[in-house]
């Protein structure tokens, strides 16, 4: 069974290689070089440098159309496999692959379609997130179900570490399905549910609502992490939260301004007054400078004690 893989970024990489080490995959499709950096230098995609080092075709087109086309069905591929590719196919590139094509989704479709359902999950405090293996359609993340795995959450995650979890956990549920499509038709199944929807983080989503509550603070520092990173302002600079108590636990504060830095426990880090309790951020970041732990930030800007942050 011949595969056609199209990815993009670092998330797809095992599941590319753990497919390529059982199957024949002899092209990837992967977004062009970016330019990255002040000198703007031609970057490739996570998943090209991996194909390259197996030494895999690799096909980077703006657009999926004409000659590409005629390329892609040159290889005489039986299957599409999609992580993260970052582009839509229609209706003419889906008909190329007989034996039918497939999308890995980080989530349990119809929950968390579109481009960032790791985030959402931990934004939303979700409990239970996990990952679709589903049957391409037209429509965005609407196709059938072919597999589903389940993947619990205990409130300590970051999309940085749900991330590469999802990443692994992606690779041998990709095998097992592709062992099973080998064999025959695989039985499918219509998404159930209300659908919800996502869209990539943006910067100005970033700055800190200390109104919110310390739970929903909580989530939103993890979510943001590595990227944008969720803000506040100290000392008229920029500061980034990028790490929070594990495990969180409720907490009622004093009636202060929310914002304010209440106190500096030395197990839990700094408790800072949000809605209804304390939040306790243990890892920070000010501008220009880099992220440390809350035991050194307080030994070098003691101020931060008593602090309002806005």
């Amino acid at each position: 069974m011949r595969i056609l893989f199209a990815g993009t970024p670092l998330i797809a990489v095992p599941s590319l290689q753990a497919a390529a080490s059982q199957f024949d995959v002899p092209a990837v499709l992967t977004n062009p070089d970016r330019p990255q950096g002040r000198h703007h230098t031609l970057v490739p995609s996570p998943v090209k440098e991996k194909a390259v080092g197996l030494g895999i075709d690799v096909l980077q087109p703006e657009r999926l159309r004409g000659a590409v086309l005629e390329q892609v069905a040159s290889y005489g591929c039986d299957v599409l496999i999609c992580f993260a590719y970052g582009k839509i196919f229609g209706k003419k590139m889906l008909s190329l692959f007989p034996r039918g094509c497939y999308n890995i989704h980080p989530s349990l479709l119809p929950a968390y379609r579109g481009a960032a359902p790791i985030q959402y999950a931990i934004l939303h405090g979700e409990r239970q997130t996990g990952i679709s293996i589903q049957q391409m359609s037209l429509g965005v993340d609407e196709g059938d179900l072919a597999s589903v795995q389940l993947v619990g959450l205990d409130g300590s995650e970051t999309t940085e570490s749900l991330t590469q979890k999802v990443s692994d956990l992606a690779a041998g549920q990709l095998v097992s399905f592709l062992k099973d499509l080998e064999k025959g038709p695989v039985a499918l199944r219509p998404q159930q549910g209300e659908p919800s929807y996502t869209a990539m983080l943006e910067k100005e989503q970033a700055p800190v609502d200390w109104t919110a509550s310390a739970w929903s603070l909580h989530c939103k520092v993890r979510a943001f992490y590595p990227w944008p990173k969720a803000v506040a302002v100290y000392d008229d600079k920029q500061l980034a939260i990028t790490g929070v108590h594990f495990p969180f636990e409720e907490e009622p504060c004093p009636e202060v301004i929310p914002g304010t830095v209440v106190k500096v426990d030395k197990e839990k880090g700094i408790g800072i007054a949000c809605g209804d309790g304390l939040l306790y951020v243990d890892r920070l970041q000010l501008a220009g400078k880099k992220e440390m732990d809350f035991r050194a930030f307080v030994n070098g800007n003691p101020s931060i004690r008593n602090a309002v942050l806005r």
